[in-house]
């Protein structure tokens, strides 16, 4: 306590730079929940769902609520401290659709980092972290245009911290040329929070004391909400005795961070009811994510049971100043009722 007593007092006049991982990528952003995948189906194809016709369109253009139908669950382990979980129906309303959904995940954090992005909520400590998305999405159909909105609430919460508002999700879409589908959204508009600035070097919010006179110093900073503009295009379409479905879309995160990603799956069906599917994606890998995604999915009848491998890339520090990235295999299991 009185080192860190002694800390604060020794910067009380320099001011307050970001880190450069913060610079690079706009951060901080929280809360953190924002930024993971929420369903197995679009993880596998690069965490791609501007169009996509299930339930956790919820999470991507709720515009897609016209479409989406069925009630799934999804559950990822990220690491041995990290986890989460997603929950989501949906149903035809007044010829269009409104859905519900809850995306949380659960993780640890050594004291003072926060708030936690894709990589560092993969790191042990003695902090325990949540973080919850609970959203309402309604769409309706106005001159061939599909329509959405979804209000959620969003909240961040560790022993030093707590991050909770309202939020807004707007989307578009409408088909064209017969077999394509075009979806734009606007996700996550809602204000920044005031959080304290952090004295531990593995933090987006870390202190660094510039060199050069005095100066005056704030000892907190802002996280953003991860305001997210999404452009997208998907595919469906018979390729012999395969099923065919391809989609692709480029999103930015506020002005920082421009993530392009895309996905493929390839169905074969047997039987009226049962069919299996491959599926292969890619996306610009956020800090603690890689490049490719892929999985699989088996359908019987009104159930679809999907899966979905990423690749994670925790970093840990150490206190001689050096650091360790490994790469680790995250799995994400769904079941879907249509």
């Amino acid at each position: 306590m009185h080192l860190r007593r002694a800390a604060i007092a020794a910067v009380l006049s320099v001011p307050v730079t970001a880190t450069a991982q913060a610079a690079r990528y706009g951060q901080p952003y929280a809360p953190v929940v924002l930024l993971l995948p929420s369903g197995a189906r679009t993880l596998a194809m690069g965490n791609t769902g501007i169009v996509s016709r299930d339930d956790e369109a919820l999470f991507f253009n709720p515009a897609q609520l016209v479409i989406a139908r069925g009630f799934s669950a999804s559950y990822e382990r990220y690491s041995s401290t990290a986890q989460g979980g997603t929950l989501s129906a949906v149903t035809r309303f007044n010829n269009g659709g409104i859905a519900v959904g809850m995306n949380t995940v659960s993780y640890e954090l050594p004291n003072d980092i926060f708030p936690a992005n894709p990589g560092s909520m993969l790191l042990a400590g003695p902090a325990l972290g949540t973080s919850l998305e609970a959203s309402v999405g309604v769409a309706q159909v106005f001159r061939r245009h599909r329509i959405g909105a979804a209000v959620k609430y969003v909240e961040d919460n560790v022993p030093s911290a707590r991050v909770s508002h309202l939020a807004l999700d707007l989307g578009v879409s409408r088909d064209f040329l017969r077999y394509y589908t075009l979806g734009i959204s606007v996700q996550n508009i809602g204000p920044s929070t005031t959080i304290p600035c952090s004295f531990n070097a593995q933090s987006v919010t870390h202190c660094v004391v510039p060199p050069g006179p005095p100066g005056n110093v704030e000892l907190f900073t802002h996280a953003n909400m991860p305001l997210q503009s999404t452009i997208g295009v998907g595919t469906s379409r018979a390729v012999g005795d395969l099923d065919l479905l391809a989609t692709a879309a480029v999103s930015m995160i506020r002005t920082d961070f421009v993530a392009p990603s895309g996905g493929v799956e390839l169905g074969y069906s047997w039987l009226d009811g049962y069919s299996i599917a491959l599926r292969g994606g890619a996306r610009r890998p956020f800090p603690g994510e890689t490049p490719f995604t892929v999985g699989a999915g088996f359908n019987v009848d009104r159930l679809s049971i999907d899966y979905a491998l990423e690749g994670l890339r925790p970093t840990e520090f150490f206190l001689n100043g050096t650091s360790r990235v490994s790469t680790r295999a995250a799995h994400r299991i769904g079941l879907r009722i249509r």
